[in-house]
């Protein structure tokens, strides 16, 4: 085996591992956050010195603003119904309406 096939067989699974990661970091966010939360405790939590107090601290999960903390995307709060103002949103929903167009000439 040559020095390029060792280098590409360990690069090659590195790279597909990583967007793996990162896939599944962005489409299960809370999962993410559960498993942080697991390594920092793991780690020693608030207890820990040094440089494991500073890893802790970076994975712990951070304070989020209200209703927001649902994971159920990453634009914001506005489309998980987490609106907490207490007064109903304005309808601005218009009924669709479907309309046969009249069969003209040539078509059949």
């Amino acid at each position: 085996m040559s020095l390029y096939q060792a280098i590409e067989s360990v690069l090659v699974p590195l790279i597909v591992l990583v967007c793996a990661l990162s896939v599944a970091a962005r489409y299960m966010p809370r999962t993410r956050e559960r498993a942080k939360a697991a390594l920092a405790a793991g780690l020693g939590g608030a207890q820990a010195r040094g440089w494991r107090a500073r890893l802790v601290a970076r994975l712990a999960p951070q304070g989020v603003a209200s209703g927001c903390t649902t994971g159920c995307d990453s634009g914001g709060c506005n489309s998980c119904g987490s609106n907490t103002s207490g007064t109903a949103p304005a309808a601005t929903e218009k009924p669709i309406r479907i309309v046969r167009k009249p069969q003209g000439k040539g078509q059949g």
